[in-house]
């Protein structure tokens, strides 16, 4: 039975590609099936294309589909939108970055676990999660971004019938899973579709941006 429908199936093939002839339905069918192996596949190579790029170690962690984010990408405020946008791509004006080149002859490229923060001389590696999470000189910038995070994250378990522990975050910033999910939950997919929360985190990352730039330029200052 089951030899007959896969045979009668083949037939019916062949007769669509021979008669060039298909159904609306069949027609919206094929459309679809195409257009979603034609997106797997695309998917794909954009993955494997990402895991050789130093530069997107945050865009890998914080992007999982190939699409276009409408929640920071459509704001109208430019400069909020490219601080997200570099921050997500690793061409942002953080150590983790910087470091990998030589400033003047007289400098050397810095290895990874060189680039350390100079804005709270904490001794991390000022990369993306430090500046989002962790760096000390942003503390009250972040009040209102883990305000909104908090209330985003009570309605997302009272979603879920409370089948999932809820989330501390105060907490979560110490713990190696609990970082993950927190930027995957303000610079990433998770809950992209807050525009409150959303709004939040742009506001924190313009003014944070703002304000290590101008420490730097300050402490260089200070040494020429």
């Amino acid at each position: 039975m089951v030899q007959k429908h896969s045979r009668n199936a083949e037939e019916h093939g062949h007769g669509v590609w021979d008669t060039n002839e298909l159904s609306q339905e069949e027609a919206r069918h094929w459309r679809t099936t195409i257009k979603e192996k034609i997106q797997e596949r695309e998917e794909i190579l954009w993955r494997e294309r990402m895991q050789h790029k130093p530069k997107l170690r945050t865009y890998r962690q914080v992007k999982t589909k190939m699409r276009f984010e409408h929640s920071y990408l459509t704001t109208r405020d430019r400069e909020a939108r490219e601080v997200m946008t570099r921050l997500r791509g690793g061409t942002n004006e953080l150590r983790i970055e910087t470091g990998r080149y030589a400033i003047t002859n007289r400098d050397r490229p810095l290895e990874v676990n060189e680039r350390r923060c100079l804005i709270c001389w904490s001794g991390e590696i000022e990369d993306e999660t430090h500046f989002v999470l962790d760096c000390c000189m942003y503390e009250d910038l972040r009040k209102r971004m883990f305000e909104e995070f908090q209330h985003t994250l009570s309605k997302h378990h009272k979603h879920q019938g409370g089948k999932q522990p809820m989330i501390e975050i105060e907490k979560a910033r110490k713990e190696e899973e609990g970082r993950r999910v927190m930027m995957d939950g303000l610079v990433g997919e998770m809950f992209a579709s807050d525009s409150e929360l959303r709004a939040a985190v742009l506001y924190f990352c313009k003014r944070a941006m703002k304000r290590r730039n101008r420490l730097v330029r300050t402490a260089l200052d200070q040494r020429t």
